[in-house]
């Protein structure tokens, strides 16, 4: 029995159409060929679990294939296939239904990017999980780092251990979890993530533990934390090293007996899940200050992966920065720019403290503010267009200039955001909290 998906592949053009269907048989799919409406609408009696349609079929409109096809089966997303130019079209296909949209010439990472984002788990005759030519889940690049990554997930997956994540802030710790949870047994269970530097440190435990009526000034009714809600399914847990000193040894008793009593009650529950805990700070040296506990650490590290930053992996950034483009462009509603050979360039040796959280962050700033057809380095934010360029780094000492580096562009953030912690942390791609513990350690307050 073949239990690959199918997926509809509507193109006027021969040569189009049957290296579209190649590419997507050999991800593992199906496919049913159409090349024009009639045919189109023809395979409403077959399974079809996505449609790839392109704008322009010859004389027929691939608009009224995408309105039948909403129409008559609402659950299946729709990928319309565009000219470049013709981008008011795909906006106007986004308001009929369309999932979404991709333009000419097809581009095969972006393509498995949104079969990965708006199909189920698939079935694949030879190969295992969601794993492709293009990512994971939603994480892509080709690196040899991030492939690295993409095949631990993949083992990983298949165990129920804890995993701790470990990377700088702004690597995308969260899209692993995310992953993992979803090429696991769990994953038509929930999938629960707390941020714990997203919380004051007095809300943390009710938040993972819940409360009972009365138990607190306030807690007027009763209700379920992210243990209960996570039940069955996974939990994740980001910048567990900023987890309170007090609440260390009540997590380490829960993921010893998976019990736990809710704040004010003296009844325990029962949970299965399945914790993945994330950190960007050095968990071992924290264990040496007498800041976390042995124990913990210890049942946390069953299972490792570690995420190189952005700046070990600077092949995987014209990918990732044509795919924010394309993202926030149709966000945005605006045609996507191109991007100029001296950006990238630059953006291939700039150190991003931030990671892959602020090079979006930078994407969609110089997408809403510039109006040009090609985006340059003049529309580099100017808190980056004054930092000094991989080159320069180089010819010094590297560890050292990082720091610099980070440093500098903290306090550009800074100063452009007029002090306020809040948005420069957006602005850089960072937790405040992570800001906030950048500027102690520089001593400055």
């Amino acid at each position: 029995m073949n239990t690959a998906l199918t997926i509809l592949v509507v193109e006027d053009q021969v040569r189009e159409r049957e290296a579209l269907s190649r590419l997507l048989k050999a991800e593992g799919y199906n496919t049913i060929p159409a090349s024009n409406r009639p045919e189109a609408i023809g395979a409403f009696k077959d399974r079809v679990d996505l449609v790839v349609c392109d704008l322009r079929l010859g004389n027929d409109d691939g608009m009224a294939v995408l309105k039948e096809w909403r129409h008559t089966k609402p659950s299946v997303p729709v990928l319309m296939v565009t000219a470049y130019g013709d981008i008011h079209s795909a906006v106007e296909a986004m308001k009929l239904g369309a999932s979404d949209y991709l333009t000419k010439p097809l581009k095969p990472d972006e393509l498995l990017v949104l079969l990965n984002r708006y199909l189920p788990m698939r079935a694949r005759n030879e190969k295992q999980n969601a794993i492709d030519a293009g990512g994971i889940g939603r994480m892509i690049g080709q690196s040899k780092e991030i492939r690295e990554v993409f095949d631990q997930i993949r083992k990983v997956s298949v165990s129920d251990a804890t995993v701790l994540i470990i990377g700088e802030s702004g690597t995308g710790k969260e899209l692993v979890a995310s992953a993992i949870h979803d090429n696991s047994r769990r994953r038509k269970k929930p999938f629960v993530a707390l941020n714990v530097t997203a919380l004051p440190d007095s809300l943390i435990e009710s938040e993972l533990f819940g409360y009972v009526r009365g138990a607190f000034t306030g807690a007027i009714e009763p209700r379920e934390g992210r243990f209960r809600v996570a039940d069955q399914g996974t939990l994740f847990m980001d910048e567990i090293g900023d987890l309170p000193q007090t609440l260390q040894p009540k997590l380490l008793r829960v993921l010893e007996t998976y019990s736990f009593a809710p704040v004010g009650s003296n009844t325990e529950s029962h949970v299965d899940i399945r914790l993945i805990a994330a950190t960007s700070r050095e968990l071992p040296e924290m264990v040496k200050d007498g800041q976390f506990r042995i124990d913990l650490y210890h049942r946390l590290n069953v299972l490792t992966i570690e995420l190189p930053p952005l700046r070990k992996r600077p092949e995987d950034i014209p990918v990732l920065v044509n795919h924010f483009l394309m993202d926030c462009a149709k966000r945005h509603l605006r045609p996507a720019p191109e991007v100029a050979p001296e950006l990238l360039e630059y953006f291939q040796r700039y150190e991003w403290p931030g990671n892959v959280r602020q090079l979006r962050n930078v994407i969609e700033n110089m997408l809403v503010m510039g109006d040009e057809a090609s985006l340059t380095l003049r529309n580099l934010p100017k808190y980056l267009s004054g930092n000094p360029s991989s080159e320069q780094h180089h010819a010094s000492e590297g560890s050292s200039n990082l720091h610099d580096l980070e440093k500098e562009a903290i306090l550009s953030a800074l100063k452009k955001s007029l002090g306020n912690r809040t948005h420069a942390a957006h602005t850089l791609g960072v937790s405040v909290r992570t800001l906030q513990r950048k500027l102690k350690l520089w001593g400055v307050e």
